[in-house]
């Protein structure tokens, strides 16, 4: 079968966005002749290892960029937080939704993409002799422009699979987005989608409001070295803490975390002496401001932008994994969110410690095996305790139970579950037209 994605985020990039169909198309292109279009800066630098398996690459340099966000690291918390600095923020956070309806741009360096090419080349691979699985992954709006053209175009040959890596309406860090304009233009524009893919159940609810039965649940997930068998070194002097990644101003912020560990200073100083933070990611400024504002830089080994694999052997070596989910004001909005480090982490053999919602939609699976725990950002004195128990008891986790977790999460398992998703919307629509 010939499966085309529409996948603007190239798999050269340094993000969880790029990830995604890479490792689709990796495992897709086993069975299937499998296209990958995307965008690309004009060096085509790669900056991190990719594998797209026996996929055809087609690459469409960008038409604009403001800059190369790989190369030049653009922190949100780079700079100093002016009243017109927050201002800027928000205005961006919230043109960028509406700008998209009308222009082929995304995030990650102002990127305007090239619509016509992308026309072009998908012209070229799509026929009406032949029946082409589409994929197309949001954001950016505009793959889903092209799936609904191309759709339209070939109805009777086209299967078109619409893909949400993050929802187009209702989003926890925009107000304009809860307007109901953006879910009528979402139902709108599916309208002829056959498949709906969601990464969350909070997002198979939503969806099905819009679509019906079309939305299926096909998470992100994790392709490479499972280090389960690795425990925490006993005799080891420090203990590390890592955390991999980026913040997000009022939805993901360290702060909670850094007052756990400054009440580690103020009333466990043997633990606080032997503690080492290691952070990874492009928001190193901000870290950095954070723990000296807390008098507690002596604690910090401040990596800064580092590459995937790099921030994949900081996990596996560390003694303990923070992850931050979600810090704002509305925990239902936080609830379902899974941030793709998640299923990093679940890949190693170490604890996890948890900062989201109580009713986090991946609360059971992080706390099964036994020593991984979920905490609410207020739980500041519980995360100290918890630290301090893990420092002087290295108990290591379930690995049965975690493995079990990360086994349906591995790229492999979901692309079967893919398979499975095309196989039975194909068959569908063939007894339909015999019919």
């Amino acid at each position: 079968m010939k499966i085309v994605i529409v996948s603007p985020y190239s798999p050269r990039w340094n993000n969880i966005a790029s990830v995604r169909w890479e490792k689709f198309a990796k495992y897709l292109s086993v069975g299937h002749s499998v296209y990958f279009i995307t965008s690309c800066f004009p060096s085509k630098q790669s900056f991190r290892s990719f594998d797209l398996g026996q996929t055809k690459l087609v690459e469409i340099p960008l038409k604009y960029f403001k800059y190369d966000p790989h190369v030049v690291v653009n922190s949100k918390f780079a700079k100093k937080q002016t009243m017109f600095s927050k201002l800027l923020r928000i205005i961006k956070r919230e043109i960028r939704p509406v700008l998209e309806k009308f222009l082929p741009v995304s995030s990650g360096g102002m990127l305007l993409h090239d619509y016509q090419a992308y026309v072009t080349e998908l012209s070229k691979i799509i026929s009406d002799h032949e029946r082409t699985v589409l994929i197309t992954t949001y954001d950016p709006w505009f793959s889903l422009k092209l799936g609904k053209l191309f759709k339209k175009r070939f109805p009777k040959t086209v299967v078109w699979l619409a893909d949400f890596r993050d929802p187009s309406f209702n989003l926890h860090e925009s107000v304009l987005t809860k307007l109901p304009v953006f879910a009528y233009a979402t139902r709108r524009i599916l309208a002829m989608a056959d498949v709906v893919l969601v990464v969350s159940k909070k997002m198979v609810e939503d969806y099905k409001r819009l679509c019906g039965d079309k939305v299926f649940f096909l998470p992100n997930g994790y392709d490479g070295e499972l280090f389960l068998g690795e425990c925490s070194d006993d005799t080891r002097e420090n203990f590390e803490i890592a955390y991999t990644g980026s913040f997000h101003p009022g939805t993901r912020e360290l702060s909670s975390f850094i007052l756990a560990l400054s009440r580690i200073k103020e009333e466990k100083r043997d633990i606080y002496s032997k503690l080492k933070f290691i952070y990874a990611g492009k928001d190193y400024e901000y870290v950095q401001s954070l723990f000296d504002k807390f008098s507690m830089l002596d604690i910090l080994e401040n990596r800064g932008f580092v590459s995937r694999d790099e921030a994949l052997r900081l996990q596996a070596q560390a003694d303990l994994l923070l992850l931050i989910v979600y810090t704002g004001e509305d925990p239902q909005e936080g609830r379902s969110i899974r941030t793709g480090k998640v299923y990093e982490y679940l890949a190693t053999g170490r604890p996890i410690l948890v900062i989201a919602p109580r009713d986090w939609e991946m609360r059971e699976e992080i706390e099964c095996d036994g020593i991984s725990k979920v905490f609410e950002k207020s739980q500041t004195e519980m995360m100290a305790d918890y630290i301090e128990q893990l420092f002087r008891k290295r108990s290591p986790v379930d690995r049965k139970s975690r493995e079990q977790v990360i086994q349906s999460y591995l790229y492999e398992s979901l692309s079967k579950k893919l398979e499975g998703i095309i196989e039975k919307i194909t068959l569908d629509e063939s007894s339909g037209k015999n019919a």
